[in-house]
Protein backbone atom coordinates (compact mmCIF):
# COMPACT_ATOMS: atom_id res chain seq x y z
CA UNK A 1 0.00 0.00 0.00
CA UNK A 2 3.04 2.50 0.77
CA UNK A 3 4.57 1.61 -2.52
CA UNK A 4 1.15 1.92 -4.35
CA UNK A 5 1.20 5.69 -2.65
CA UNK A 6 4.85 6.45 -3.05
CA UNK A 7 3.60 5.72 -7.01
CA UNK A 8 1.25 7.72 -7.15
CA UNK A 9 2.90 10.69 -5.23
CA UNK A 10 5.88 10.42 -8.03
CA UNK A 11 3.40 10.45 -10.63
CA UNK A 12 1.59 13.29 -9.50
CA UNK A 13 4.87 15.08 -9.27
CA UNK A 14 5.97 14.19 -12.83
CA UNK A 15 2.80 15.52 -14.28
CA UNK A 16 3.41 18.92 -11.91
CA UNK A 17 6.15 19.28 -13.24
CA UNK A 18 5.59 19.03 -16.78
CA UNK A 19 2.55 21.64 -16.23
CA UNK A 20 5.53 23.89 -14.31
CA UNK A 21 7.78 23.46 -17.21
CA UNK A 22 5.35 25.78 -19.73
CA UNK A 23 5.83 28.75 -17.57
CA UNK A 24 9.39 27.91 -17.55
CA UNK A 25 11.39 30.39 -20.89
CA UNK A 26 14.29 27.42 -21.08
CA UNK A 27 11.97 24.50 -21.42
CA UNK A 28 11.45 22.77 -24.94
CA UNK A 29 7.82 22.95 -24.35
CA UNK A 30 7.68 26.81 -23.45
CA UNK A 31 10.50 27.07 -26.69
CA UNK A 32 7.85 24.97 -28.99
CA UNK A 33 4.25 26.52 -27.24
CA UNK A 34 3.88 29.80 -27.92
CA UNK A 35 2.30 32.40 -30.07
CA UNK A 36 5.23 33.44 -31.59
CA UNK A 37 6.01 29.97 -32.58
CA UNK A 38 2.37 29.55 -34.17
CA UNK A 39 2.67 32.30 -36.10
CA UNK A 40 6.55 31.70 -37.55
CA UNK A 41 4.51 28.21 -38.83
CA UNK A 42 1.45 30.43 -40.28
CA UNK A 43 4.36 32.50 -41.92
CA UNK A 44 6.50 29.33 -43.24
CA UNK A 45 3.36 28.08 -45.23
CA UNK A 46 2.22 31.63 -46.53
CA UNK A 47 5.71 31.82 -47.95
CA UNK A 48 5.90 28.01 -48.77
CA UNK A 49 2.80 28.43 -50.97
CA UNK A 50 4.18 30.89 -53.13
CA UNK A 51 7.93 31.23 -53.02
CA UNK A 52 9.13 28.36 -55.11
CA UNK A 53 6.35 29.05 -57.76
CA UNK A 54 6.47 32.92 -57.45
CA UNK A 55 9.24 33.37 -60.49
CA UNK A 56 7.45 30.63 -62.48
CA UNK A 57 4.38 32.20 -62.13
CA UNK A 58 5.46 35.54 -63.29
CA UNK A 59 7.41 34.14 -66.36
CA UNK A 60 4.95 31.04 -67.31
CA UNK A 61 1.19 32.38 -66.49
CA UNK A 62 1.66 36.37 -66.27
CA UNK A 63 3.95 36.57 -69.19
CA UNK A 64 7.09 38.58 -67.53
CA UNK A 65 10.32 37.93 -69.19
CA UNK A 66 12.96 36.34 -67.31
CA UNK A 67 15.19 38.95 -67.25
CA UNK A 68 12.78 41.39 -65.39
CA UNK A 69 12.14 38.79 -62.27
CA UNK A 70 15.85 40.67 -61.28
CA UNK A 71 13.56 44.17 -60.65
CA UNK A 72 11.22 42.37 -58.61
CA UNK A 73 13.86 41.19 -56.13
CA UNK A 74 15.55 43.96 -56.08
CA UNK A 75 12.61 46.56 -55.51
CA UNK A 76 11.07 43.59 -52.74
CA UNK A 77 14.51 43.92 -51.07
CA UNK A 78 14.04 47.81 -50.80
CA UNK A 79 10.54 47.62 -49.59
CA UNK A 80 11.43 45.18 -47.09
CA UNK A 81 14.66 46.94 -45.70
CA UNK A 82 13.07 50.44 -45.20
CA UNK A 83 9.78 49.09 -43.17
CA UNK A 84 12.07 46.56 -41.09
CA UNK A 85 14.26 49.43 -39.68
CA UNK A 86 10.80 51.49 -39.74
CA UNK A 87 8.91 49.20 -37.76
CA UNK A 88 11.84 48.24 -35.78
CA UNK A 89 12.88 51.25 -34.10
CA UNK A 90 9.07 52.52 -33.65
CA UNK A 91 8.75 49.04 -31.78
CA UNK A 92 11.06 49.97 -29.81
CA UNK A 93 10.20 53.25 -28.67
CA UNK A 94 6.81 52.45 -28.28
CA UNK A 95 7.06 48.14 -27.55
CA UNK A 96 4.26 48.33 -30.60
CA UNK A 97 5.64 44.79 -32.02
CA UNK A 98 1.71 43.12 -32.01
CA UNK A 99 0.57 46.79 -33.88
CA UNK A 100 2.81 46.25 -36.41
CA UNK A 101 2.52 42.28 -37.03
CA UNK A 102 -1.48 43.02 -37.10
CA UNK A 103 -0.10 45.91 -40.14
CA UNK A 104 2.14 42.97 -41.92
CA UNK A 105 -0.79 40.22 -41.95
CA UNK A 106 -2.64 42.81 -43.10
CA UNK A 107 -0.51 43.45 -46.06
CA UNK A 108 -0.36 39.89 -46.73
CA UNK A 109 -4.23 39.30 -46.87
CA UNK A 110 -4.53 42.25 -49.59
CA UNK A 111 -1.38 41.17 -51.65
CA UNK A 112 -2.58 37.62 -52.21
CA UNK A 113 -5.72 38.15 -52.90
CA UNK A 114 -5.28 40.60 -55.25
CA UNK A 115 -3.07 38.27 -57.18
CA UNK A 116 -5.74 35.60 -57.15
CA UNK A 117 -8.65 37.83 -58.22
CA UNK A 118 -6.94 39.80 -60.63
CA UNK A 119 -3.68 37.79 -62.12
CA UNK A 120 -1.91 40.58 -64.07
CA UNK A 121 1.40 42.28 -64.66
CA UNK A 122 0.11 45.16 -62.82
CA UNK A 123 -1.12 42.85 -59.60
CA UNK A 124 2.01 40.91 -59.51
CA UNK A 125 4.23 44.08 -59.58
CA UNK A 126 1.82 45.55 -56.81
CA UNK A 127 1.93 42.40 -54.73
CA UNK A 128 5.63 41.90 -55.26
CA UNK A 129 7.09 44.96 -55.01
CA UNK A 130 4.94 46.18 -52.08
CA UNK A 131 2.26 44.57 -50.44
CA UNK A 132 4.07 40.97 -49.92
CA UNK A 133 7.31 42.50 -48.76
CA UNK A 134 5.61 44.11 -46.20
CA UNK A 135 4.12 40.59 -45.05
CA UNK A 136 7.82 39.51 -44.98
CA UNK A 137 8.66 41.97 -42.38
CA UNK A 138 6.59 39.58 -40.16
CA UNK A 139 9.84 37.49 -40.16
CA UNK A 140 12.43 40.41 -38.19
CA UNK A 141 9.23 41.76 -36.00
CA UNK A 142 8.60 38.27 -34.56
CA UNK A 143 12.04 37.50 -33.73
CA UNK A 144 12.23 40.70 -32.42
CA UNK A 145 8.91 40.28 -30.14
CA UNK A 146 10.24 36.84 -28.94
CA UNK A 147 14.09 38.57 -28.06
CA UNK A 148 11.68 41.33 -26.39
CA UNK A 149 9.95 39.15 -24.19
CA UNK A 150 13.14 37.19 -23.52
CA UNK A 151 14.41 40.29 -22.22
CA UNK A 152 11.55 40.90 -19.77
CA UNK A 153 11.90 37.24 -18.56
CA UNK A 154 15.66 37.94 -17.96
CA UNK A 155 16.22 34.40 -19.88
CA UNK A 156 19.31 34.06 -21.97
CA UNK A 157 18.45 31.08 -24.52
CA UNK A 158 18.43 32.85 -27.54
CA UNK A 159 19.95 30.04 -29.65
CA UNK A 160 17.56 27.55 -28.74
CA UNK A 161 14.69 30.02 -29.16
CA UNK A 162 15.96 30.94 -32.44
CA UNK A 163 16.49 27.37 -33.25
CA UNK A 164 13.12 26.59 -32.25
CA UNK A 165 11.30 29.44 -34.61
CA UNK A 166 13.76 28.75 -37.53
CA UNK A 167 13.13 24.73 -37.00
CA UNK A 168 9.33 25.41 -37.10
CA UNK A 169 9.50 27.42 -40.09
CA UNK A 170 11.06 24.89 -41.90
CA UNK A 171 8.45 22.51 -40.65
CA UNK A 172 5.55 25.04 -42.05
CA UNK A 173 7.57 24.28 -45.37
CA UNK A 174 7.36 20.88 -44.97
CA UNK A 175 3.83 20.82 -44.38
CA UNK A 176 2.65 23.19 -47.26
CA UNK A 177 5.23 21.88 -49.94
CA UNK A 178 4.51 18.94 -49.19
CA UNK A 179 0.26 18.99 -49.73
CA UNK A 180 1.27 21.44 -52.64
CA UNK A 181 3.37 18.99 -54.16
CA UNK A 182 0.79 15.93 -53.75
CA UNK A 183 -1.27 18.26 -55.79
CA UNK A 184 0.87 18.49 -58.82
CA UNK A 185 -0.35 21.47 -59.85
CA UNK A 186 -0.32 22.35 -63.70
CA UNK A 187 0.67 25.88 -64.72
CA UNK A 188 -3.06 26.90 -65.33
CA UNK A 189 -3.61 25.81 -61.26
CA UNK A 190 -0.95 27.98 -59.76
CA UNK A 191 -3.34 30.44 -59.28
CA UNK A 192 -4.71 28.76 -56.73
CA UNK A 193 -1.41 29.11 -54.62
CA UNK A 194 -1.80 32.94 -54.28
CA UNK A 195 -5.52 32.11 -52.20
CA UNK A 196 -4.09 29.97 -50.09
CA UNK A 197 -1.35 32.13 -49.15
CA UNK A 198 -3.96 34.56 -48.35
CA UNK A 199 -5.55 32.72 -46.18
CA UNK A 200 -2.42 31.83 -43.83
CA UNK A 201 -2.32 36.09 -43.76
CA UNK A 202 -5.56 36.17 -42.58
CA UNK A 203 -5.23 33.20 -39.77
CA UNK A 204 -1.78 35.29 -38.37
CA UNK A 205 -4.47 38.69 -38.28
CA UNK A 206 -6.65 36.84 -36.17
CA UNK A 207 -4.01 35.05 -33.96
CA UNK A 208 -2.86 38.81 -32.69
CA UNK A 209 -5.71 41.01 -33.13
CA UNK A 210 -7.20 40.48 -29.60
CA UNK A 211 -3.59 41.23 -28.11
CA UNK A 212 -3.20 44.74 -26.78
CA UNK A 213 -1.05 46.51 -29.64
CA UNK A 214 1.49 48.36 -27.33
CA UNK A 215 3.11 46.79 -24.17
CA UNK A 216 5.02 49.19 -22.25
CA UNK A 217 7.43 46.74 -20.80
CA UNK A 218 8.22 45.70 -23.87
CA UNK A 219 9.73 49.21 -24.73
CA UNK A 220 13.61 49.33 -24.82
CA UNK A 221 15.33 51.70 -22.74
CA UNK A 222 18.04 52.34 -25.57
CA UNK A 223 15.55 53.23 -27.98
CA UNK A 224 16.62 57.43 -27.57
CA UNK A 225 19.82 56.34 -28.15
CA UNK A 226 20.97 56.97 -31.99
CA UNK A 227 20.82 54.61 -34.63
CA UNK A 228 24.92 55.16 -35.28
CA UNK A 229 25.73 53.20 -31.88
CA UNK A 230 24.34 50.43 -34.15
CA UNK A 231 25.28 51.22 -37.26
CA UNK A 232 28.97 51.73 -36.87
CA UNK A 233 31.92 50.68 -39.23
CA UNK A 234 32.40 47.54 -37.54
CA UNK A 235 29.25 46.39 -37.50
CA UNK A 236 28.54 47.09 -41.05
CA UNK A 237 31.46 45.44 -42.54
CA UNK A 238 30.06 42.38 -40.58
CA UNK A 239 26.41 42.99 -41.73
CA UNK A 240 27.72 43.14 -45.46
CA UNK A 241 29.94 40.53 -44.98
CA UNK A 242 27.18 37.78 -43.99
CA UNK A 243 24.88 39.42 -46.39
CA UNK A 244 27.21 38.58 -49.11
CA UNK A 245 27.52 35.08 -48.01
CA UNK A 246 23.26 34.03 -47.48
CA UNK A 247 23.28 35.41 -51.08
CA UNK A 248 23.74 32.68 -52.02
CA UNK A 249 20.00 31.40 -50.19
CA UNK A 250 18.87 33.49 -52.87
CA UNK A 251 19.99 32.87 -55.83
CA UNK A 252 19.24 28.90 -55.40
CA UNK A 253 15.53 30.00 -55.06
CA UNK A 254 15.60 31.93 -57.98
CA UNK A 255 16.87 29.55 -60.08
CA UNK A 256 16.39 25.85 -58.98
CA UNK A 257 12.79 26.01 -60.70
CA UNK A 258 15.01 26.35 -64.16
CA UNK A 259 17.14 23.82 -63.09
CA UNK A 260 14.20 21.37 -62.67
CA UNK A 261 12.10 22.06 -64.66
CA UNK A 262 14.30 23.12 -68.05
CA UNK A 263 17.83 21.51 -67.39
CA UNK A 264 16.67 17.84 -65.86
CA UNK A 265 13.28 18.01 -67.59
CA UNK A 266 11.35 17.48 -64.29
CA UNK A 267 7.67 18.35 -63.10
CA UNK A 268 6.25 21.35 -61.63
CA UNK A 269 5.51 19.31 -58.88
CA UNK A 270 9.31 18.30 -58.42
CA UNK A 271 9.72 22.15 -57.56
CA UNK A 272 7.75 21.66 -54.05
CA UNK A 273 8.77 18.24 -53.70
CA UNK A 274 12.49 19.46 -53.62
CA UNK A 275 11.68 22.57 -51.80
CA UNK A 276 10.37 20.01 -49.03
CA UNK A 277 12.99 18.16 -48.77
CA UNK A 278 15.36 20.25 -47.96
CA UNK A 279 13.20 21.53 -45.17
CA UNK A 280 12.44 18.23 -43.93
CA UNK A 281 16.45 17.80 -43.12
CA UNK A 282 16.25 21.57 -41.95
CA UNK A 283 14.48 20.71 -39.36
CA UNK A 284 16.91 18.71 -37.70
CA UNK A 285 20.25 19.89 -38.85
CA UNK A 286 19.25 23.45 -37.65
CA UNK A 287 19.10 22.32 -33.78
CA UNK A 288 22.41 20.69 -34.60
CA UNK A 289 24.51 24.25 -35.62
CA UNK A 290 22.65 25.58 -32.84
CA UNK A 291 24.45 23.43 -30.81
CA UNK A 292 27.64 24.12 -32.61
CA UNK A 293 27.08 27.80 -32.31
CA UNK A 294 27.03 27.40 -28.18
CA UNK A 295 30.40 25.38 -28.77
CA UNK A 296 32.30 27.25 -31.49
CA UNK A 297 32.57 31.06 -32.55
CA UNK A 298 29.58 32.22 -34.51
CA UNK A 299 30.85 33.23 -37.60
CA UNK A 300 33.31 29.65 -37.67
CA UNK A 301 30.02 28.18 -37.33
CA UNK A 302 28.56 30.22 -40.14
CA UNK A 303 31.85 29.93 -42.30
CA UNK A 304 31.31 25.62 -42.29
CA UNK A 305 27.76 26.10 -43.36
CA UNK A 306 28.55 28.47 -46.52
CA UNK A 307 31.44 26.27 -47.63
CA UNK A 308 29.07 23.20 -47.39
CA UNK A 309 26.01 24.93 -49.46
CA UNK A 310 27.98 26.18 -51.86
CA UNK A 311 30.16 23.26 -52.72
CA UNK A 312 26.50 21.31 -53.16
CA UNK A 313 25.01 23.86 -54.70
CA UNK A 314 27.86 23.90 -57.50
CA UNK A 315 27.53 20.57 -57.68
CA UNK A 316 23.80 21.02 -58.64
CA UNK A 317 24.28 23.82 -61.01
CA UNK A 318 25.75 20.88 -63.51
CA UNK A 319 23.53 17.98 -63.05
CA UNK A 320 21.58 16.78 -65.71
CA UNK A 321 19.47 13.93 -63.80
CA UNK A 322 16.30 14.68 -61.54
CA UNK A 323 17.52 11.43 -59.40
CA UNK A 324 20.96 13.36 -58.64
CA UNK A 325 19.19 16.73 -57.53
CA UNK A 326 17.20 14.42 -55.19
CA UNK A 327 20.28 12.73 -53.89
CA UNK A 328 22.01 16.04 -53.45
CA UNK A 329 18.98 17.39 -51.26
CA UNK A 330 20.73 16.74 -47.88
CA UNK A 331 23.95 18.22 -48.57
CA UNK A 332 22.34 21.36 -49.55
CA UNK A 333 19.90 21.10 -46.30
CA UNK A 334 22.63 20.78 -43.92
CA UNK A 335 24.50 24.19 -45.28
CA UNK A 336 21.42 25.94 -45.87
CA UNK A 337 20.56 25.00 -42.21
CA UNK A 338 23.57 26.71 -40.97
CA UNK A 339 22.82 29.84 -43.18
CA UNK A 340 18.68 30.28 -42.68
CA UNK A 341 20.05 30.13 -38.43
CA UNK A 342 23.30 30.86 -37.38
CA UNK A 343 23.01 34.49 -38.50
CA UNK A 344 19.83 35.14 -36.97
CA UNK A 345 21.89 35.28 -33.45
CA UNK A 346 24.77 36.85 -34.71
CA UNK A 347 23.41 39.75 -36.19
CA UNK A 348 21.01 40.53 -33.24
CA UNK A 349 24.31 40.76 -31.22
CA UNK A 350 25.30 43.78 -32.90
CA UNK A 351 22.47 45.78 -30.80
CA UNK A 352 22.34 44.13 -27.87
CA UNK A 353 19.55 45.77 -25.94
CA UNK A 354 17.27 47.16 -28.81
CA UNK A 355 15.26 43.83 -30.06
CA UNK A 356 13.35 45.58 -32.53
CA UNK A 357 16.27 47.61 -34.65
CA UNK A 358 18.37 44.25 -33.66
CA UNK A 359 15.89 41.98 -35.97
CA UNK A 360 15.47 44.94 -38.57
CA UNK A 361 19.27 43.72 -39.23
CA UNK A 362 17.51 40.57 -40.33
CA UNK A 363 16.01 42.38 -43.14
CA UNK A 364 18.86 44.89 -44.02
CA UNK A 365 20.84 41.35 -44.69
CA UNK A 366 17.75 40.58 -46.56
CA UNK A 367 17.45 43.68 -48.51
CA UNK A 368 21.58 43.53 -49.68
CA UNK A 369 21.65 39.52 -50.14
CA UNK A 370 18.69 40.23 -51.78
CA UNK A 371 20.23 42.93 -54.17
CA UNK A 372 23.74 41.03 -54.43
CA UNK A 373 21.36 38.15 -55.89
CA UNK A 374 19.38 40.21 -57.99
CA UNK A 375 22.80 41.44 -59.62
CA UNK A 376 24.17 37.71 -59.57
CA UNK A 377 20.71 36.59 -61.22
CA UNK A 378 21.01 39.50 -63.86
CA UNK A 379 24.30 39.05 -65.17
CA UNK A 380 24.45 35.27 -64.98
CA UNK A 381 21.47 34.83 -67.25
CA UNK A 382 22.55 38.02 -69.61
CA UNK A 383 25.82 37.00 -70.18
CA UNK A 384 25.75 33.18 -69.37
CA UNK A 385 23.30 30.61 -68.25
CA UNK A 386 21.48 29.08 -65.03
CA UNK A 387 24.25 26.93 -64.25
CA UNK A 388 26.87 29.53 -64.36
CA UNK A 389 24.51 32.12 -62.44
CA UNK A 390 25.25 29.87 -59.19
CA UNK A 391 28.85 29.58 -59.80
CA UNK A 392 28.82 33.26 -59.04
CA UNK A 393 27.01 33.69 -56.73
CA UNK A 394 29.26 31.21 -55.02
CA UNK A 395 32.30 33.26 -55.54
CA UNK A 396 30.58 36.03 -54.07
CA UNK A 397 29.62 34.11 -51.10
CA UNK A 398 33.27 33.12 -50.63
CA UNK A 399 33.89 36.50 -50.89
CA UNK A 400 31.89 37.12 -48.22
CA UNK A 401 33.37 34.32 -45.93
CA UNK A 402 36.96 36.05 -46.33
CA UNK A 403 35.81 39.31 -45.08
CA UNK A 404 33.40 37.97 -41.93
CA UNK A 405 36.89 35.92 -41.34
CA UNK A 406 39.24 38.98 -41.13
CA UNK A 407 36.58 41.62 -39.78
CA UNK A 408 35.89 38.85 -37.08
CA UNK A 409 39.66 38.48 -36.04
CA UNK A 410 40.03 41.63 -35.27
Amino acid sequence: MTMLLSERATQRLYMFNILKSFGRSDSPVSLFMNKQVFAILLFASANAAVNPYKNIFGVDVIGLQEIYYSLVILLSGVVITFFSIYFGMRSDKEGSFVKYIIICSICGVFGNVALYVWPNEYTYFLANCLLLPVFCVLNSLIFGYAAAKRNVDGADNAHNENAALRSTYSMGYVLTLGMIGMLALQKEQLIFIWLFSGIMCCLIFTLYFKESFVNESHKSMLSSEPISKVFHASNIIKLISVSLVTNMLFTLDATVPFIIVNQVKGEYSDIGIFEAGIAVFEVFFIFYWSKTAQKKKTSSVIIMGAVIFSLSTMLLSVTQNVVHVYLLIPLIALGAACLISIPIGFLQSLAEGRPGVGSSLLSISFFVSSSVSSVVYFLGNYFFDIGMTIFISSAVGLLGLTILYLADRR
